[in-house]
């Protein structure tokens, strides 16, 4: 089969490519603006290469009655990497994606076509925007927040206004995972921490044992809940790796977010400072 065409993805002017590769089996990875997005193994939707997205799995894995459907909103596509995890493991799932470019998902399930009988339904709109469609299939969950143009998260989708509403999605005991890339320091990781402590009663942070324990750079997946069910899976999240794993619980919380803020929406154009405060996300 020929490598497939690269796809110009209308709105943002970027160029997606998935590229063929065969490092721990046949698989494709998308790349988004030269910058890797995802990763799919053809054979096996239940293997997954990246860190980030096996601890967002081991979540889905711990979720209710093993192998019961569950309500999943995923904001962002990117090639459907989770979407195809949890088709395969809780058949029967209703799922809904919100993605902005409307190109990118013909063109991954053009090249890599969904598992079969998974129920995916596609929002073609904003994250933020979409939220107001996507409501109509929940309550939800999980839900989870993945959106990058290039190598950054849109501001608006870190908030504590937009986690609001998100949060106004969730099931009873529902559960929001961000999937947060970051330099050493964890600035970001670190303010949307602080960010989730607004909305949620629960908040954890997963990643590699050297990001959660000397804030190393690489991918924090934060975790955020109300209720109490969220923290009695921190051993179970722990144990199920990657390893060497490390998890933030509720009594680290304080010291892991340190000086950093919660992040607000800005003001209306025209509106003061003083009326709507915005925090700097690099605390």
């Amino acid at each position: 089969m020929d490598a497939p065409r690269p796809r110009r993805l209308a709105r943002s002017g970027l160029t997606a490519e998935l590229r063929r590769d065969t490092l721990g089996g046949p698989g494709y990875t998308l790349y988004i603006g030269g910058e890797q997005q995802s990763h799919v193994f053809v054979d096996d939707p239940r293997s997954l290469r990246f860190d980030y997205l096996r601890r967002v799995a081991n979540l889905v894995d711990l979720l209710g009655p093993a192998g019961a459907p569950l309500r999943v909103l995923h904001l962002g596509g990117g090639a459907l990497t989770l979407a195809r995890y949890v088709a395969v493991t809780r058949a029967g799932s209703p799922q809904v994606v919100v993605e902005y470019e409307a190109e990118l998902l013909d063109y991954v399930i053009e090249v890599l076509p969904l598992p079969a009988g998974a129920d995916v339904r596609v929002v073609v709109d904003d994250a933020r925007a979409g939220l107001a469609t996507a409501s109509g299939a929940g309550p939800f969950d999980l839900v989870v927040a993945d959106v990058y143009l290039g190598s950054t998260t849109p501001a608006h989708l870190t908030s504590v206004e937009f986690h609001r509403s998100v949060a106004a999605l969730l099931a009873p005991g529902g559960v929001v995972a961000v999937n947060v890339a970051d330099d050493s320091g964890l600035p970001v990781a670190r303010a949307a921490a602080a960010t989730l402590a607004e909305v949620f009663e629960t908040v954890l942070v997963a990643g590699a044992l050297g990001l959660t324990e000397q804030l190393d750079e690489g991918n924090a997946v934060l975790f955020g809940s109300n209720g109490s069910a969220l923290a009695g899976l921190q051993a179970a999240l722990l144990t199920a790796g990657p390893h060497p794993s490390g998890l933030v619980g509720p009594s680290r919380l304080a010291e892991f977010i340190g000086h950093a803020s919660a992040v607000h929406d800005a003001p209306p154009q025209g509106a003061s400072l003083g009326d709507a405060p915005v925090q700097d996300a690099r605390g």
